[in-house]
């Protein structure tokens, strides 16, 4: 694979051209959607090898492999009356499992959940099915996690929208300590190192998760009582509900 398209060049789309680009790599060619002119511009001035198509059919007739990213409730306008045949596809959108259908195409159709730490090659990238091309693209970006079916790849997609709730609690504990005299920007700063640290941690693969949150707490201290007494069993169980209920929208 030497020629890489994306049509919807936003924030996932730039994380790809980012993630390809990264420490000078540029082993891959890539061409980009006219949509989102500005960014594709920018895009294709900041690193070698990126061209801008004037259209979308050019980016599949430049390309060995197709990266679908454009907005879910665009996905039938942008893509009406596209030809695509002996691609490789890959549909990154949330929610949109019919994309074979909406192309009309036999080439092989792989979905794919990137997140925006593939511009750093530092993200794991859920698939399926398993296709080699794809797998190595994604291995080169942080690695590739092929799961059995949908159903599964459903569920990796529901735990990804749970991306912003993490800002909006670090936000939260933000707006906290300002209300109780701390500095913004020295409670912006503690808090960003703070959870940096957490990050770090979860490096350590040969502790779960659970063991992870037990090894950092108490008997009786801090971390114990947040815990219990604000993450406690009936807010565990209205994550829980609110991940089921947005997985029963993503499985429609």
């Amino acid at each position: 694979m030497k020629r890489v398209g994306i049509i919807g060049v936003g924030e996932i789309g730039r994380a790809l051209v980012t993630g390809l680009r990264h420490d000078g790599d540029t082993s891959i060619e890539i061409y980009l959607s006219p949509r989102g002119a500005t960014t594709s511009a920018a895009l294709a001035s900041a690193f070698p090898g990126v061209h801008v198509c004037a259209s979308n059919q050019d980016v599949v007739d430049n390309s060995d492999l197709v990266i679908i990213a454009v907005r879910r409730q665009d996905h039938h306008e942008a893509l009406a009356g596209l030809r695509i045949s002996g691609k490789v596809v890959v549909n990154v959108m949330a929610g949109v499992a019919d994309l074979r259908e909406t192309l009309g195409t036999d080439s092989p159709v792989v979905r794919a959940i990137p997140l925006p730490a593939i511009r750093e090659r530092r993200s794991i990238t859920v698939v399926h099915p398993s296709h080699p091309v794809v797998d190595a693209l994604f291995d080169r970006l942080g690695g590739a996690l092929p799961v059995a079916d949908e159903a599964a790849f459903d569920v990796f997609s529901a735990l990804t929208g749970t991306l912003t709730t993490h800002y909006a609690y670090l936000a939260t504990l933000a707006s906290w300590a300002t209300d109780h005299g701390i500095v913004s920007g020295d409670a912006d700063r503690y808090l960003r190192d703070l959870f940096q640290g957490v990050g770090r941690s979860l490096g350590d693969e040969t502790r779960t998760l659970a063991q992870l949150a037990a090894d950092h707490e108490t008997a009786g201290g801090s971390n114990e009582r947040i815990r219990t007494t604000w993450f406690d069993e009936a807010n565990s169980d209205a994550l829980r509900g609110a991940l089921d209920g947005l997985l029963t929208i993503l499985r429609r």
